[in-house]
């Protein structure tokens, strides 16, 4: 059981659940003050939200393997260029393609059905979200083509999901938390931009067009990074000066041990490759560790769990300034 649970959370890339789960904290953090809050619609939608995430990770993978076979390019022989395995349990045949539909159908099927709940309880604008979550989900597949795959993630796991998940919540909508989900959108493109920066020579050869590629350096990369960075912690502070914003909102700015160690190792990314990576305390999980160090991409997964945790991490400073 504990092997065929650990399958599946491998399978439909369950570590990347934080980015969903920090949205979910941030429409937790206003929807709880609202009279229409009910903590099981907040369980229901949480889970759906989480059911969606894995869903669209698999059907990216599925596409991805059935793009080589129609290639020409046997099952046994498809090999993706990452330093992390992807889609390993399908190319080793531990799950057969039908299963993937099969699982498919029932995580994106729990999704509609959710969604469904939630128009008849808050009202029809909720099909305008699920519409343009199911665009949003089918683009994904091809939005490298157009430099627009961090732009799609962005949006699913910022605005997207926050309004819609408080709307559903509370049958409104929320102007302040419109703009801190502009400050999410930033905190979830680093994520998706440091791991395209290690993945350059990959992307490239697999002909994925990211921002870090349209940056055409990887140190002009790098400064885009930086900004995007900036531009969240900024849209926090232009809240709390000038809207309605929480003073106590500006407790995200204890994420910037985490954003510096951020930019500073990315930089050793390019410049040094044999770098000694010490997880601390203060810049959050990492997670089988041992495992990582013994498979020897410690000096990828650092880098990658330092860009996760800033974007957990921010959206739960956030939420925290929120209720405090």
């Amino acid at each position: 059981m504990k092997k065929t649970i650990l399958n599946f959370l491998e399978l439909t890339r369950a570590y990347s659940l934080a980015v969903t789960l920090a949205s979910c904290i941030v429409v937790l953090s206003y929807a709880h003050y609202s009279e229409y809050f009910s903590w099981l619609n907040f369980i229901i939608m949480s889970i759906a939200l989480c059911a969606i995430h894995m869903g669209a990770n698999l059907f990216d993978d599925y596409i991805d393997v059935k793009t080589k076979l129609n290639s020409g390019i046997n099952l046994k022989d498809i090999h993706f260029n990452s330093f992390t395995p992807k889609a390993r349990l399908i190319t080793q045949e531990k799950y057969s393609l039908k299963q993937i539909e099969k699982i498919l159908i029932i995580l994106f099927g729990l999704g509609l059905l959710t969604g469904l709940y939630f128009t008849i309880i808050s009202g029809w604008q909720i099909l305008l979200f699920m519409l343009l979550g199911g665009i949003l989900s089918l683009f994904y597949p091809i939005s490298s083509k157009y430099y627009l795959a961090e732009i799609t993630i962005g949006l699913i796991y910022g605005p997207l999901m926050i309004m819609g998940g408080y709307f559903a919540l509370c049958g409104e909508f929320n102007p302040n938390l419109f703009l801190l989900s502009i400050a999410i959108f930033f905190s979830t493109i680093v994520l998706l931009h440091t791991h395209n920066i290690m993945d350059w020579e990959f992307d490239i050869k697999e002909n994925k067009n990211t921002l870090a590629i349209l940056c055409k350096t990887k140190q002009k990369a790098i400064e885009a990074l930086k900004y995007m960075i900036i531009i969240a912690y900024m849209i926090i502070v232009i809240g709390v000066i000038n809207l309605n914003f929480n003073p106590n909102m500006l407790y995200v700015f204890l994420t910037l041990p985490i954003a510096t160690k951020l930019l500073e190792s990315i930089k050793d990314y390019i410049n040094i490759k044999d770098v000694k990576f010490e997880p601390r305390w203060y810049l959050g999980f990492f997670e089988n560790w041992k495992e990582i160090k013994s498979q020897k991409i410690d000096f990828f997964m650092f880098r990658f769990y330092l860009a996760r945790n800033f974007s957990l991490f921010f959206a739960l400073f956030a939420s925290i300034g929120v209720v405090s």
